[in-house]
């Protein structure tokens, strides 16, 4: 049975300031003084109100506007200046720059390059760079001489590199399509140029300790994972990436066959791989009588040495601390509240890095599990009070072919109101920055999602079995997940030649996307506010509302 969402999560009140209070930092000036001295005007006001019931809406609206304020204030501290349209539009010149690697991205094998976003830690007194700010980089890390018994250096995240090369903007001058989606995911995280062609390389640091022992393990875990496998499998590519977030064991034509398909978040490490994960642990915590209040605290930690080890990339971490908020519920016996838990991990991740806020996978990651919890999950349990199977039957007397109905129908609707829920969020933001709307990823995702499941599950038992020196049983598991990945492959692959299951967008939408958005999740709040049961007819309402919407703006364009 599904539970009933509940919306009561107090830190959703506060994340209204908060996202109001960065959008206005991001697009005026106004000195930090004299928005702190509003904001604790405000605050007492709040105070004051709180003492009669009567006041309560006013209450709301003082805290709301006491919030922004704040949040206006912490934003022009931690917001780096953007660079000016004339910045941008200056030409290539040479930099010597010292960076710290904070991500490493693609890398190309055949030629040793690697691909990074780094942060600037010096640049010279004149130029349009300053400490702090973010690039991209494209560089080969240089031979060094090595011990006997240790392999060749690759680039990880914390080295400190000393570095000459070109500093160009982004997107001077007009890229291809491919490359237009790239540079502008750079611009979302806050990346503004791009500094490669190396002249000069000089390694001042290597990553810390822990950074080592993550990546040896990674390193490890990805031979496992290719046990018995023949040389350059492409189902054995596939399974490293789905477990480790390895991107770059993708081929081209694999990422683009998954990306345009709607199916390339599987290989990010995010809620379904965390999701997953903890489940299996915390069934192994049961089966070894670890109570329920004690699990959170040997779960957690193995959970996140899972996260460290795949890299930690932005979208592992927010699903992480969605699962923290949510399994720590139980340590401390509190409700557990899955809505609360989104709620707490957006404002935690926030408060850690406003910039999160423009970067799309971050938004994508947030509205697509808000719409499963506000609209997914309801809609499921609604159907099956609408529509019951059998309901003049008793249980005891349905066949084996009406079990089987009831089974199948019961595992077949939440997948399906889940996989429509998230494609229905998704949407806006898809057809806007990405050019295209895939609706046949309803259907591939309804059908690959438990296929994904139960790979990763194989994953987690073929590295267990290799931790215990049992190879030839983990070489068995890793024949039976590539047997599943085989099978999940084909899919997508019939996926592509089906017509219409994607539609290419040109119009441009993203200055409309968010009004699009806001009146979906509005209408969703309002029908949760007005019914805490919400019914079939309510369900619709949200639908038409970011249909109707997305469709108006098509027929505008």
């Amino acid at each position: 049975m599904i539970p009933q969402t509940s919306i009561r999560a107090p830190m959703a009140t506060l994340i209204i300031g908060l996202l109001t209070g960065f959008i206005l930092a991001r697009n005026f000036t106004v000195p930090t003084g004299l928005l702190l001295t509003f904001a604790l005007c405000g605050s007492l006001i709040t105070l004051l109100l709180t003492r009669k019931e009567t006041l309560k809406t006013l209450w709301l609206f003082a805290f709301i506007a006491s919030a922004t304020l704040c949040f206006w204030a912490y934003g022009n501290i931690r917001f780096a200046p953007e660079p000016t349209a004339s910045d941008l539009e200056m030409p290539q010149r040479e930099a010597r720059l010292i960076l710290k690697v904070k991500t490493v991205m693609r890398s190309n094998e055949n030629y040793g390059i690697t691909n990074s976003v780094a942060q600037v830690l010096h640049s010279p007194g004149i130029g349009r760079l300053r400490a702090g700010d973010l690039i991209y980089t494209r560089f080969k890390l240089p031979e060094q001489r090595l011990p006997a018994k240790q392999s060749a250096i690759t680039l990880q995240k914390g080295f400190l590199i000393h570095a000459t090369g070109l500093l160009e903007p982004i997107q001077q001058p007009p890229k291809p399509e491919t490359q237009r989606n790239f540079d502008a995911y750079l611009k979302s995280i806050g990346v503004h140029y791009r500094f490669d062609r190396i002249s000069e390389l000089q390694i001042i640091e290597t990553s810390s300790a822990f950074a080592r022992f993550y990546a040896a393990i990674n390193h490890r875990f990805q031979k496992t994972l290719r046990l018995g496998a023949p040389e350059d499998s492409d189902l054995a590519n596939i399974y490293v990436t789905m477990l480790l977030g390895d991107n770059a064991a993708l081929t081209q034509e694999q990422s683009e066959r998954y990306r345009m398909t709607g199916t390339m978040h599987f290989f990010a490490i995010s809620g379904l791989h965390i999701g997953v994960i903890a489940a299996v642990i915390a069934q192994c915590l049961l089966l070894l009588r670890i109570p329920r209040n004690w699990s959170p605290w040997i779960g957690l930690p193995l959970l996140y040495l899972y996260v460290a080890i795949t890299g930690a990339s932005p979208s592992a971490m927010r699903a992480f601390l969605m699962t923290v908020f949510f399994w720590s519920s139980f340590a401390f016996r509190r409700q557990h509240a899955s809505f609360a838990a989104l709620a707490n991990s957006a404002v935690f991740v926030l408060l850690f890095d406003p910039d999160q806020l423009w970067n799309f996978g971050f938004q994508l990651s947030y509205i697509v599990v808000a719409s499963i919890l506000l609209l997914g999950l309801p809609a499921c349990r609604t159907l099956k009070e609408t529509f019951p199977i059998y309901q003049w039957l008793p249980k005891e007397d349905w066949t084996t072919r009406q079990r089987i109905a009831s089974w199948s129908l019961n595992k077949i609707l939440p997948l399906f109101t889940i996989s429509f829920s998230a494609w229905l969020a998704s949407v806006p933001i898809c057809a806007a920055l990405f050019n295209f709307i895939a609706p046949g990823a309803i259907v591939l995702n309804l059908l690959l999602v438990y296929l994904v499941a139960i790979v990763i599950i194989s994953g987690i038992l073929s590295v267990g079995c290799a931790a215990l020196q049992l190879f030839p049983l983990s070489e068995f598991i890793n024949h039976a997940a590539w047997l599943i990945i085989f099978v999940m492959d084909n899919i997508v692959r019939l996926g592509t030649v089906v017509p219409n299951i994607t539609f290419q967008n040109e119009t441009s939408l993203t200055k409309l996307i968010y009004v699009v958005l806001f009146a979906y999740f509005f209408s969703l709040f309002w029908l949760h506010r007005r019914s805490g049961n919400i019914k079939l007819r309510h369900i619709s309402l949200p639908v038409l509302v970011l249909l109707g919407s997305m469709g108006l703006i098509l027929l505008l364009k």
